[in-house]
């Protein structure tokens, strides 16, 4: 190699060290280094398992803007004694469901995980759906990606002060609501045997986060919550087939009858596509009883450590009352459309 030449390498190396280091820099920088809701932090209801005693949480639930209407930890808690956090975001993909996971890890140790399979058809087109996982996949490496909006609210104390990451949500991680408007559909859940099968890139990453689960050894189970508006039996076929070959248990709540049916004249806040909290505990008593049943936990209700959860229910039982118009976490709904 001629001297001009390996010299512009050296040159041309230097400055993408010096480009990296200044990004790293700027990424710690511009990270929130609070979890609370104004702290800037995306979705702090998501994120306040960080808040909570290191390995205190048993069950988590990850998801999209379907798990986090439809689950409710304080209910599962009171009836079967579960710690359950839902750690789950609007417009969610499995890159970014995968991301939570690592972060969840780095406190808790949960031993199972309930993925809410909806968001594997997150995105129109395979295209986007790639776009958006790789979106997700720059957030996590590239903290300056996802907050470098944040110059304009951020102080010296914001940019390299430490965390304190001690938020915690009063209804861990459930989008509260108890507005009805009714779903007037055709129902999607006519039985078939078509298939849409999941789409390959959901299906090569979910692959990968169910390695990441054995590795750190957490049993999974898929579940689908009701929806009126983005599931179908179609889907719900291939969700079968692929449980099956993994041997993994796949619960579809849009299939249950009787007492957990979802009424979807009442029981839905927007027409269909979410449910309100009404509907949510009809999901928590099926989820919660199904977990028990099947999966072996701990009542914790009476331990010391879990005082606060007996507390935080009180205030949900007012909540659910209309005692109170909301819950200390309760926050407008954080979604960011990836779609």
């Amino acid at each position: 190699m001629k001297k001009d030449s390996r010299h512009n390498l050296i040159k041309m190396i230097a400055f993408a060290m010096v480009f990296v280091v200044i990004l790293g820099v700027l990424g710690v920088a511009f990270t929130p280094k609070r979890s609370d809701p104004g702290s800037g932090i995306t979705n702090s209801n998501a994120r306040g398992f960080y808040g909570e005693p290191k390995n205190s949480i048993d069950v988590l639930i990850l998801g999209d803007s379907n798990a986090y209407s439809a689950c409710s930890p304080m209910y599962i808690w009171n009836r079967f004694g579960i710690p359950t956090y839902v750690a789950a975001e609007g417009f969610q993909n499995v890159t970014g469901a995968s991301n939570l996971l690592d972060e969840v890890l780095s406190c808790q140790k949960p031993k199972l995980v309930v993925f809410d399979v909806n968001m594997l058809w997150t995105g129109k087109t395979t295209l986007k759906k790639v776009e958006n996982n790789l979106k997700n996949l720059a957030y996590k490496y590239l903290p300056l990606a996802q907050y470098h909006n944040r110059w304009k609210s951020m102080d010296v104390k914001d940019m390299f002060g430490s965390k304190d990451y001690t938020y915690r949500s009063a209804s861990r991680g459930q989008y509260l609501s108890m507005d009805v408007k009714p779903f007037s559909g055709q129902s999607k859940m006519v039985e078939t045997k078509a298939v849409e099968d999941i789409p390959e890139v959901s299906k090569i990453l979910l692959d990968k986060l169910i390695d990441k689960c054995e590795k750190n050894g957490i049993k999974i189970i898929f579940m689908e919550t009701p929806t009126a508006k983005s599931w179908n039996y179609a889907r719900h076929n291939a969700m079968v087939k692929y449980a099956k070959a993994k041997n993994i248990d796949f619960v579809d709540m849009n299939t249950l009858k009787g007492d957990y049916a979802i009424d979807w004249s009442t029981d839905t806040r927007d027409g269909g596509r979410h449910l309100n909290c009404k509907g949510a505990e009809k999901v928590s008593a099926y989820l919660g009883k199904y977990i028990s049943e099947n999966y072996s936990f701990k009542d914790k209700r009476h331990s010391e450590k879990y005082a606060d959860w007996n507390n935080d229910y009180l205030d949900y039982v007012k909540y659910m009352s209309g005692e109170t118009v909301s819950l200390e976490a309760q926050q407008s709904e954080g979604t960011v459309s990836n779609n």
